[in-house]
């Protein structure tokens, strides 16, 4: 991909500002949402799956966004795979309340549409249980 191979050239005299403070976490985060407005969800989730990775410790609010990101790929995509959207879902939960973000409530509230039509599995019951508790707690 065109953007990877760039950044691995390094910095030039004609980059913005602002690119200064890019990281390799933050192009794997684009590329995960570039594949999702594609529809490519699974690959999505793989993306932003490294994405957390890559932040390791910094960077705690985009760690959550993409941990968000990761339940809903894994509950929309073709096949979708409930167990590991409500893995993912619990770890964007327990963000709460350190990440006190509007973009991070509105994507658990995405992630519990996502997960509702998933409620006969235990998994996501236990889930959608935490999140209306955290959420009356929270929001």
């Amino acid at each position: 991909m065109r953007a990877h191979r760039l950044y691995a050239e390094g910095p030039r005299d004609a980059d913005p500002a602002w690119l200064e403070f890019f990281t390799p976490g933050g192009l794997a985060g684009l590329e995960a949402l570039a594949r999702a407005d594609l529809n490519q969800y699974e690959r999505a989730a793989a993306g932003a799956e490294q994405a957390v990775l890559l932040h390791g410790c910094q960077f705690t609010r985009n760690r959550a966004l993409y941990t968000a990101d990761i339940a809903i790929h894994h509950a929309v995509r073709d096949r979708p795979d409930p167990e590991a959207a409500a893995e993912a879902a619990g770890r964007a939960l327990a963000y709460l309340p350190e990440v006190r973000s509007d973009r991070l409530l509105q994507q658990l509230h995405n992630m519990a549409s996502a997960l509702q039509r998933h409620a006969a599995v235990p998994a996501v019951a236990d889930w959608l249980e935490a999140y209306r508790a955290t959420a009356d707690v929270v929001i």
